[in-house]
């Protein structure tokens, strides 16, 4: 924009000046001819003047003959005289005035012949007049001829004037015209100047106006470039500082194979200083020995490169000899100002993990075998221990049974021989080999369990239910209680005398611990399909199931059909925490079996410890028991690839389950 408004006022002025040059051109060509108008006004002037002269002088000639003539005295003859000395010059003025004019020429000639004539005729009167006297002199003015060639010489001179006043109006219409010209070309020429200087001040003033902004808006980038290099100065010293700070070894090098820079931490590993590898070529001469051009043409690929690439580990020799492996990573930085590519080059020092690796792998490679031999040695152990369990448990049975019997017959046979207390300590023996035979044959079955292959197969709970409910027949009857099967119970993956153990026991459980009523127990069972996703184990709610009411009473089970309500909020164990191949477990199907009561139900926080060996919650004298019938529940439904559970309040009753495949 600045060069075109440039370009105008550039053809604006010279447009003024070409045209100031021809207005003064034209002026002073209208001006010379102006002047030479003038000139040949006044020549013509001049011209007419010397005429009107030689005209005068012609008829003072004649005046001064016609005195003489008549008067005979010398002294009329001076006028004559006079112009007899003047009328040539005259008549030689006249020829150089009209010198550029032929026809005036001609006529001067033939005016010159006539003032000869007309002269030669005046001369001769005079000498008539002189030598003879006047009649002569009068006889020959009488003949008219003087008087015929003056008249010529008057219409010479008539057409002469005639055309120099012709000459004069020309030349003085020219010269007007000329005048009127200089004039109109010198107003026209001042009012487009002045047109055209206005117009170059308004360009002018619009360039100054737009200099002034760009001189400004220059200003404003000239701070900004300012402001620009000042932060580009504080972002390169951020960057020299960053890398030379850097917790890394970091080298920047260029594409001819150039070290730009090293920080402190790549001196501090390898012990080169930036001095003594000014070159990739140096640095891969003293860190790499033989293999110095593999990794050399290594770092030369990196400046054919756009991003950023993991080169890998490298072991190198470091200034001490010490050999370290650093793992390289590399990036281009773009272009250095002279052109050649600009890369940064990082690593990690992993000499101390590639060891700590190497001696996992070792300790890996002898981990098997100790673990094995500490297995083995467990098992020993635990086999060991097993057997003393069960032998001396077993061995203790025979004198229990002895000390047993004896008290028994002591009772029977010699019963009256002792007194009420004497009778008491008796029973009290009984009671306690009882105890003790229960608690042996609890730590039996309990060993029993870790010690024998159990054989699973397809289990109906249904008759795993009946037998166990049978075994706990007396109990029931003796309490009153009543027990409810909601039907079907389905088949599962079990043991089957261990499964019917299990139940036995859970029954056992639901019969005792029960507080001023009939104890109320209610088997039932549903079919639980354990989701893909591990940790989602509820099931849909709201859902109900038709099915039989089986209700034992009075040693007779009492079935009737009705529907029950399936529970939608319990626990179900997640596929974790099955010994088998999870993979397998996750798309089998899983029967539940509740066995809930009306007992006086568990706190929370007690709820773990009642499945651990041992583990009572209330004294022998309120409910007896070993404290071992849960643990064989729960040893036994692991053996069984199960699970075991129990959701209960204190006061409002247990609901204890068993999850196992389904058969």
């Amino acid at each position: 924009m600045n060069k075109s408004l440039t370009r105008q006022i550039t053809a604006g002025i010279g447009m003024a000046l070409a045209l100031l040059i021809f207005n003064a051109a034209t002026s002073y060509r209208n001006t010379l001819k102006l002047v030479e108008n003038e000139r040949w006004v006044r020549h013509a002037h001049r011209v007419l003047t010397e005429l009107e002269a030689t005209l005068s002088t012609l008829k003072d000639a004649e005046t001064g003959q016609r005195g003489y003539l008549l008067t005979g005295e010398e002294r009329y003859l001076e006028p004559y005289h006079a112009a007899i000395a003047r009328i040539n010059a005259q008549v030689g003025g006249l020829q150089q005035l009209t010198a550029d004019n032929n026809r005036q020429q001609q006529r001067i000639t033939v005016l010159k012949s006539a003032i000869d004539s007309k002269l030669a005729e005046l001369e001769e009167t005079i000498n008539l007049r002189r030598q003879k006297n006047l009649a002569a002199a009068i006889k020959l003015v009488k003949t008219d001829r003087g008087k015929q060639i003056m008249d010529g010489i008057r219409q010479q001179v008539a057409v002469m004037v005639a055309e120099e006043t012709q000459l004069l109006q020309q030349r003085a219409r020219e010269s007007q015209a000329s005048a009127n010209l200089t004039i109109l070309t010198f107003t026209v020429a001042a009012v487009v100047d002045l047109l055209l200087l206005v117009l170059v001040y308004y360009l002018v003033k619009r360039d100054r106006t737009l200099r002034d902004n760009t001189e400004i808006k220059q200003n404003q980038l000239l701070e900004q470039l300012e402001h620009d290099r000042n932060s580009i100065k504080l972002t390169e010293e951020r960057f020299r500082l960053a890398i030379f700070n850097a917790p890394l070894p970091i080298m920047l090098h260029a594409e001819n194979g150039e070290v730009l820079q090293i920080n402190s931490v790549w001196t501090q590993l390898s012990g080169y200083e930036y001095s003594e590898i000014p070159t990739i070529e140096d640095w891969t001469e003293k860190v790499y020995g033989t293999r110095k051009s593999l990794v050399q043409a290594d770092i030369e690929r990196l400046h054919q490169l756009n991003v950023g690439v993991s080169e890998g580990e490298y072991t190198i020799a470091t200034a001490s000899g010490e050999k370290r492996i650093w793992d390289f990573y590399s990036a281009p930085l773009g272009k250095l100002s002279d052109g050649r590519s600009l890369v940064i080059s990082t690593a990690i020092d992993i000499t101390a993990r590639k060891q700590a690796e190497s001696e996992i792998r070792m300790l890996n490679a002898t981990l098997e075998q100790r673990v094995e031999l500490r297995t083995n040695q467990l098992q020993a152990a635990n086999e060991e221990l097993e057997a003393f369990t069960y032998t001396v448990a077993h061995d203790l049975r025979a004198p229990l049974r002895g000390m047993q019997g004896l008290a028994e017959a002591l009772l029977q046979d010699y019963g009256q021989l002792l007194d009420e207390l004497g009778q008491e300590y008796a029973q009290q023996i009984v009671n306690c080999g009882q105890q003790l035979e229960d608690l042996i044959q609890d730590l039996l079955a309990y060993s029993r369990l870790s010690r024998t292959d159990l054989s699973l197969q397809v289990v109906e709970l249904e008759s795993a239910v009946a037998e166990a409910i049978a075994m706990v027949q007396a109990d029931a009857k003796s309490n009153s209680a009543q027990i409810t099967i909601s039907s079907p119970l389905f088949a599962v993956i079990a043991h089957r005398v261990t499964l019917v153990q299990v139940i036995a026991n859970l029954l056992t459980n639901a019969l005792k611990f029960v507080a001023g009523a009939s104890p109320q127990v209610q088997i039932s069972a549903e079919e639980i399909q354990l989701p893909s996703e591990a940790g989602t184990n509820r099931q849909t709610a709201g859902e109900w199931e038709t099915g039989t009411d089986t209700r034992w009473d009075n040693s007779q089970l009492l079935i009737s059909s009705r529907q029950l309500p399936v529970s939608v909020s319990e626990a179900i164990p997640s596929p974790k925490a099955f010994p088998e191949d999870r993979k397998a477990i996750e798309h089998d199907r899983f029967i539940r079996l509740w066995v809930e009561d009306n007992g006086i139900g568990i706190a929370p926080e007690h709820q773990k410890r009642i499945f651990r060996v041992f583990e009572r919650l209330h004294g022998i004298e309120s409910y007896p028991g070993t404290g071992i019938g849960l643990a064989i529940v729960q040893k036994a439904v692991d053996r069984m690839g199960g699970q075991v559970g129990v959701n209960s309040q204190l006061g409002q009753g247990s609901r204890f389950w068993i999850l196992l495949r389904k058969g």
